[in-house]
């Protein structure tokens, strides 16, 4: 899939700050000759800068989580910050805040009751994790067997409640680079709100289409698999018009 950027979103953030010099930390092998510090290099140091944290993981406890999380206790403005991993990968976290931002969104629910969710919404459901130890994104269940199936699944034999939301249309899923993809204006719409809203760099965005209509699901992390050539390649062109911004791209 083909990934149409522009630095329109970051740059007017890292002006608004006074930022001069931009520290790149990336487990990700981008493809120009640029100075990029790896996660663990930085976990042992005490450089005080601006960091862009590039990781095709942030979800809390993994290695993009903690470039933040140490960003942060050493003083530095990071994007993302800690809080917005830790909303952003909390499914009903995420979408009320993205209501809030105006994103559309559904109804949902939080529960680990079946019962709970044929109470509320008809079939068919889609059903996200709310765990932060399940990387599957979601299941849909068109019956009540799916929906025990993928409440099971999803809450880790029930020890965890899950995000039930009425399943009204397509399930689109789609890359979300620095807020940028290549999908219907709609969906595009709703990739650069989150992106203004959670500053999730790099993650993979869960949508519903209703007619003319999009909606928000949700959002999981990406495989490194799943970061092609071709993005490299545009994350690459990003990450160097970024250090425009200031006089060195620190590494």
């Amino acid at each position: 899939m083909q990934l149409i950027l522009n630095t329109a979103a970051l740059i007017p953030c890292f002006q608004s700050l006074g930022v001069t010099w931009v520290l790149v930390v990336s487990n990700i092998n981008l493809t120009k000759n640029l100075s990029v510090m790896k996660p663990a290099t930085f976990l042992e140091s005490s450089i005080k800068d601006f960091v862009l944290n590039l990781n095709n993981d942030y979800r809390y406890l993994k290695t993009g989580y903690y470039v933040s999380m140490h960003a942060e206790v050493l003083g530095n403005s990071v994007i993302p910050t800690s809080k917005n991993i830790i909303d952003a990968n909390r499914t009903p976290i995420l979408l009320l805040k993205a209501s809030k931002a105006g994103i559309p969104t559904l109804p949902y629910i939080v529960t680990d009751s079946v019962k709970k969710v044929m109470t509320e919404f008809d079939f068919p459901v889609v059903v996200f994790a709310v765990n932060p130890f399940t990387y599957d994104g979601f299941q849909t269940a068109k019956n009540k067997s799916a929906l025990y199936r993928a409440v099971k699944s999803l809450g880790m034999h029930y020890k965890f409640a899950v995000c039930a939301q009425p399943l009204k249309g397509k399930m689109i899923s789609f890359k979300s680079i620095f807020g940028k993809c290549e999908q219907e204006q709609n969906l595009r719409e709703i990739s650069e709100k989150v992106y203004e809203v959670f500053r999730i760099p790099l993650c993979k965005l869960h949508t519903q289409s209703v007619g003319k209509e999009a909606f928000l699901c949700g959002l999981q992390p990406l495989r490194k698999d799943e970061v092609l050539p071709c993005d490299l390649k545009r994350i690459s062109e990003q990450v160097s018009q970024i250090s425009d911004v200031g006089d060195h791209l620190v590494g």
